[in-house]
């Protein structure tokens, strides 16, 4: 039998960039699987759920509320916990109060009221905002807690880290079936494009497709990343769940590149002959960050399918149908 059939799962988060691709997975492996979305359904993010709201249920739920993530919770076997406040290097630094406060208060109001409504398994999306900026590279899952998390991350890298201690607690006290997860730096369509919350990609591509000339980057573009897919991401997530309980588990590719090659990797698969501008006074984040992901392969068999340069031309292609 297959696991998700019939399960009554909900997604907290689940109209954003991450939560929708999630749910997509969650119904490929089960058309009777039950899924509800928890979301405040803010900046038009009802759209991303569109090809597939008749085989959900969609509650407007301000999570920030813990009688909200209760009301939400009712009834469920598993919660996916996806909701979180995401922001790129310019937002993280200037609203650190903000990122720590309320991604704390999301997830403590979600383990109480997943408690409460005894919901039996609980997958926490954590980041690898977590790590040191001096962490090991590619970085293993024991380097979570070492030294202080990114600064430029610092509020979002801390909360993260308290929500995975607070769950771990829960498992401890409660016996709730707990597993965190670590996602590397994602991106792809339905990404947040253009604001001030942009992530890296997601950011650049729309100077490219808006017709920017010079392209403004960033820093001097040398740090490196390793981006994943939403698609292999959302693959990940929903494997681990499926598995339970486990050690928190890194999500990611093992594609390092600099932002440099990956902002002209833009330019190409947008056709665009445009000049990339760096700009070394602005931040540009932790020097490297890249992924192990060893116990993730051995424990889910996890592996990428989607290498950086087609998910930019995918993610390229989804901007213009939808956004050009």
């Amino acid at each position: 039998m297959n696991f998700w059939d019939g399960k009554k799962v909900l997604v907290t988060g689940g109209a954003g960039f991450i939560g929708s691709h999630v749910i997509e997975e969650l119904l490929r492996r089960s058309p009777t699987v039950r899924v509800t979305v928890a979301d405040n359904f803010s900046s038009g993010r009802r759209a991303n759920l569109r090809s597939i709201v008749r085989h959900i249920r969609m509650m407007k739920l301000d999570l920030l509320q813990p009688q909200a993530c209760l009301k939400a919770c009712r009834g469920q076997e598993l919660v996916l916990h996806l909701a979180a406040r995401v922001a790129g290097i310019a937002y993280n630094r200037a609203h650190p109060a903000t990122m720590f406060r309320e991604n704390m208060l999301l997830g403590c109001h979600l383990l109480e009221a997943a408690r409460q409504a005894g919901v039996s398994r609980v997958l926490m999306a954590s980041t690898a905002c977590v790590y040191p900026r001096g962490a090991t590279v590619p970085t293993p899952e024991s380097e979570g807690f070492l030294g202080q998390p990114e600064p430029t991350n610092a509020g979002y890298g801390w909360a993260k880290r308290m929500a995975e201690f607070l769950a771990e607690a829960y498992a401890s006290e409660f016996g709730l079936d707990i597993t965190i997860v670590r996602p590397y730096n994602a991106y792809g369509p339905r990404d947040h494009f253009g604001r001030e919350d942009s992530h890296v990609i997601a950011a650049l591509m729309a100077r490219v497709l808006r017709g920017d000339d010079p392209v403004l980057v960033w820093g001097d573009g040398r740090v490196t990343r390793s981006f994943l897919y939403v698609e292999d991401l959302a693959r990940g997530i929903v494997d681990a769940a499926e598995r339970g309980r486990s050690e928190p588990l890194n999500l990611g590719a093992d594609e390092e590149v600099s932002v440099a090659d990956m902002a002209a990797m833009i330019l190409r698969a947008a056709g665009s002959k445009a000049r990339l501008r760096f700009d070394p006074s602005q931040p540009s984040g932790q020097p490297r960050r890249s992924c192990d992901a060893t116990r993730a392969r051995r424990l889910l068999g996890f592996k990428t399918r989607v290498r950086l340069y087609e998910g930019l031309q995918r993610t390229v292609a989804w901007y213009r149908q939808h956004l050009g």
